[in-house]
């Protein structure tokens, strides 16, 4: 495995510099699931720069589950699940892409104590509020999705007073907070809808819904929110291919 040399005259810090060679080292397959990642001595020792980055570099990507480490054996590729936020774009991106126009219904919008679940997967303590969003999702004026999102409020304070309605949520990140969405892990899976999603769905208890779990995460891996969207499944077809967004990489 070859990495260039690192710009220390960049404004992109040495640390995320190092990440971004990792990743495409990976996703290229230079660096195959199970595939050993060199150590942070041997970074720093071929780029010439300090433990420090190295480990910080390593650490943003265990963060974002593209590596793992093993006690006493070393850090290893995992299965590949992260896609640029290309491959799971958002649903305003989308559905305008498609040649529809975007638009959405907020349903619910405020502050909540966070559950276990997604305490966990967002990494906040257990007395922190999150965001509680829920969204009829809308093409053409048709409702195709409904979209549960959960964000911790410390990041984006004053997002509950926010006017969500018809606007892109990734689009208010960047220009109120400038967060910038970037990666994305998501599982997709068939099932039924709930009685209440059935009904802003406009289908039956018996129609298929396609479910998208996922967790969205920054550029240098810092977690922005978990969200599950329910999709009328005669509405909608996703293709879920591996890219690589060029902000990143």
């Amino acid at each position: 495995m070859e990495l260039n040399t690192l710009d220390k005259g960049s404004h992109t810090p040495l640390y995320l510099q190092l990440a971004r060679q990792l990743i495409r080292q990976i996703q290229s397959g230079v660096l195959k699931p199970g595939d050993k990642i060199p150590s942070e001595r041997e970074l720093s020792e071929s780029l010439n720069v300090s433990r420090i980055t190295s480990r910080q570099a390593i650490e943003s990507l265990l963060k974002s589950g593209l590596i793992y480490r093993e006690q006493g054996r070393g850090t290893f590729v995992a299965e590949s699940k992260m896609h640029g936020i290309q491959g799971f774009s958002s649903f305003t991106e989308d559905i305008r892409s498609r040649g529809y126009q975007p638009g959405s219904k907020v349903i619910k919008q405020e502050l909540v104590p966070v559950d276990e679940k997604c305490r966990q997967k967002l990494k906040m303590g257990p007395d922190e509020l999150v965001l509680h969003l829920v969204r009829l999702r809308l093409a053409d004026g048709e409702p195709i999705a409904i979209q549960y999102t959960h964000l911790p409020s410390r990041i984006c304070p004053g997002l509950e007073n926010e006017d969500l309605e018809n606007r892109s949520l990734f689009s208010v990140l960047r220009d109120r907070y400038f967060i910038h969405p970037a990666w994305t892990e998501a599982e997709v899976r068939a099932s039924n809808p709930t009685p209440e999603e059935a009904d802003l769905l406009g289908i039956g208890l018996d129609e298929p819904v396609l479910v998208v779990d996922g967790v969205t995460f920054t550029e240098s891996f810092d977690m922005v929110e978990v969200v599950r969207t329910v999709y009328n499944g005669k509405s909608i077809s996703l293709y879920m291919g591996r890219q690589r967004l060029g902000l990143l990489v």
